[in-house]
């Protein structure tokens, strides 16, 4: 991005890639073998669970299934009930029907549990019976014709490293190839500039911490509402906003949930037809990224030979575009770690022009306690929560980039489909 700016494919940054690099080192350490001995795992006690339910009179609603079984029950409030009493969460949100996911975790045991919830106790269904039944019927509940025959997985690197001595080995080789804080500085890169102690990894291990569900019930999930209502706050403190959506997982799903609020905000005002970004040249190769996702259109604005924005260039493009000015990207100590003494200015010039301030939070641990974004003049702005507060970075977290607004702004902040975000 940092190379082809508004010609980057995507604006998916490192606290994203993390995760993708998580996916990618299950695939190399478990190699095709691997995978298909889980998946046909958690399949078989899918079909353990689907027969005994179905011997009993309570029958799935679909033929077939990988994971997930769903059922029609008339007695939907006692099975939901029971299934609380032993720590279950079903899916429940359809009338008449639960759904139940099965997973890498489940056992056997865990359907044995199932059994008792869904039909009661005294089933006299046997787990080990109902798989012997079904490996002596040579049923599939896959179409044949949704069987993969070609093979998967070919590359040597998912089929080397199955041990954990050899996981270790190859990690670490490719850690050597690193550019990183044990080896050198760091020429550029605000994520990698940052230190985030192994100290604060520790509590993402915590079961307590680990194992919530997304959609698990709020009322089951009060700590971490706590947690995150106080965590806003404090970021509406910081900030000088005065709303924070804590939605976004990384920088860059920050900047396009930013944009796309200010976009909606102009539809709002039946001025749909602002589109045009002003970026300085010195912006961070995300930020362009971005723009061009929300279909923005980028207008350049020239920096001077120390970094600084050229505030002759800035004020000439927002006068000449202001009939379609949506806003500009700026970040504030910008890339080239320059604090730009007209920040105020700049926000007004924009201001003035009918646009929005989009303030980059990349390197928001320069100026937190000394100044703020709302306090600049800014509308909007994502904060690289493993870069200025030091959580968990990626895989340990994700990394969090959760952006605040100023109160015109806060209608347009990201929803969910499932969820009541402000519950």
């Amino acid at each position: 991005q940092h190379i082809r700016r508004e010609k980057a494919n995507s604006n998916v940054c490192t606290a994203q890639v993390l995760l993708a690099n998580m996916a990618a080192f299950y695939a190399v350490y478990h190699g095709p073998q691997g995978l298909k001995t889980i998946a046909n795992r958690i399949h078989r006690l899918a079909d353990i669970l689907c027969l005994g339910t179905a011997t009993k009179g309570l029958t799935a609603v679909h033929a077939n299934y990988f994971d997930t079984l769903t059922f029609n029950v008339d007695n939907k409030d006692e099975i939901v009930a029971r299934a609380l009493a032993a720590n279950v969460n079903f899916r429940t949100d359809v009338d008449g029907q639960i759904s139940i996911a099965l997973d890498e975790t489940t056992t056997r045991a865990k359907i044995a549990q199932l059994f008792d919830i869904l039909l009661g106790e005294g089933h006299g269904l046997n787990v080990n019976d109902l798989d012997e039944q079904i490996v002596a019927s040579g049923h599939s509940s896959i179409p044949a014709s949704l069987v993969r025959e070609s093979a998967i997985l070919t590359h040597p690197v998912f089929n080397s490293y199955h041990s954990e001595t050899e996981m270790l080995r190859y990690i670490k080789r490719l850690e050597n190839k690193d550019l990183a804080l044990n080896h050198s500085m760091i020429s550029l890169g605000s994520c990698t500039m940052k230190l985030n102690a192994t100290a604060q990894m520790i509590p993402v291990s915590w079961p307590e911490f680990a194992n919530m569900h997304p959609f698990a019930p709020v009322d089951q999930a009060q700590g971490y509402k706590a947690m995150i209502d106080e965590l806003a706050k404090w970021l509406v403190e910081l900030t000088g906003y005065d709303k924070m959506s804590m939605q976004p997982n990384s920088g860059a799903q920050g900047e396009y949930a930013g944009l796309i609020a200010i976009s909606k905000y102009h539809e709002s005002r039946g001025d749909s037809h602002r589109n045009i970004c002003l970026i300085p040249a010195s912006a961070h190769g995300t930020n362009p990224a971005s723009a061009m996702m929300v279909d923005m259109k980028i207008v350049i604005v020239a920096c001077d030979k120390e970094g600084n924005v050229d505030m002759d260039d800035l004020k000439a493009k927002a006068e000449e575009l202001a009939d379609n000015l949506a806003c500009i990207m700026i970040t504030y100590p910008s890339t080239h770690g320059v604090y730009e003494t007209t920040i105020a200015e700049i926000c007004n010039i924009i201001h003035d022009n009918g646009g929005q301030v989009y303030l980059d939070g990349a390197n928001m641990n320069a100026q937190v306690g000394l100044t703020s974004p709302g306090f600049i003049g800014a509308d909007v702005s994502h904060l690289n929560l493993h870069k200025t507060f030091a959580i968990p970075h990626g895989g340990g977290g994700p990394g969090m980039g959760p952006i605040g607004v100023k109160s015109h702004l806060a209608p347009f902040l990201p929803d969910h489909a499932l969820i009541n975000v402000d519950e």
